[in-house]
């Protein structure tokens, strides 16, 4: 446990002491600033309900590039036989490092709270969907970043990690995607609300409208688990 706790604390400091962790932070600052902005003066209301509605498209992004160095970084520097030869599981490498990604992420998503201050000085705005869209945006994190380490896990290229990672994502997206599932339904109304049920947008509306459904997180950690046990799999073959 202790070498999990050592391998998970390394790998969060890792992106605060390298330039891409700080690059990632500004441009999401950057672009949640422009979305809630362009947001508020079209809407003029006081809510985060269409900057959440906009956030599993914009973390189908980010998310891969937070979890593309965990395991390309190791193959490149030549230091993940060394780290698969210390006496820790696998399956316990790979949970510590996707929780580093999850709790890097939980710090961006901390430092956006200027957005929902603004709002409460503003106005009075209900705080159960801003709180079930953050809570539900650390979900979203959870199957992003479980599909992208297990992209990283595949090659030593950074950029190619990258790309699997984003294409997972995108499958996952698109399988809540409205256009999409109204073709499904034409041919089987069933099998459209199975993919639905499937895709990450089906899970994450409900959370934002301030619902805490216990399906939301057995399938965040479903998938997620999935991916991870995938990323195990891959790894042990290395062993």
């Amino acid at each position: 446990m202790n070498s999990a706790i050592s391998v998970l604390r390394r790998e969060l400091s890792a992106y605060f002491n390298t330039p891409i962790g700080y690059v990632i932070i500004v441009f999401f600052l950057l672009l949640s600033c422009y979305m809630y902005v362009s947001q508020l003066f079209i809407n003029g209301t006081a809510e985060l309900r269409d900057y959440f509605g906009h956030l599993p498209f914009f973390l189908m992004l980010f998310a891969p590039a937070i979890a593309m160095r965990l395991w390309s970084e190791e193959r490149k520097l030549g230091t993940l036989e060394i780290l698969l030869t210390l006496p820790i599981k696998t399956w316990q490498v790979v949970l510590a490092k996707w929780l580093a990604a999850l709790a890097f992420l939980a710090v961006i998503l901390l430092l956006t709270f200027p957005l929902p201050l603004a709002l409460y000085l503003m106005g009075n705005p209900d705080s159960g969907p801003i709180i079930g869209g953050y809570l539900g945006s650390l979900i979203l994190g959870m199957v992003y970043l479980a599909a992208g380490s297990f992209a990283s896990s595949l090659t030593g290229d950074q950029i190619v990690a990258f790309v699997v990672g984003f294409s997972l994502n995108l499958i996952f997206f698109l399988m809540g995607y409205s256009d999409l599932l109204d073709w499904i339904k034409d041919f089987s109304p069933q099998l459209s609300s199975l993919v639905e049920r499937f895709g990450i947008q089906y899970h994450f509306e409900s959370v934002t409208r301030g619902v805490v459904d216990s399906r939301d997180i057995v399938y965040a950690l479903t998938v997620a688990g999935f991916f991870l046990f995938l990323n195990t799999l891959v790894l042990e073959r290395k062993r």
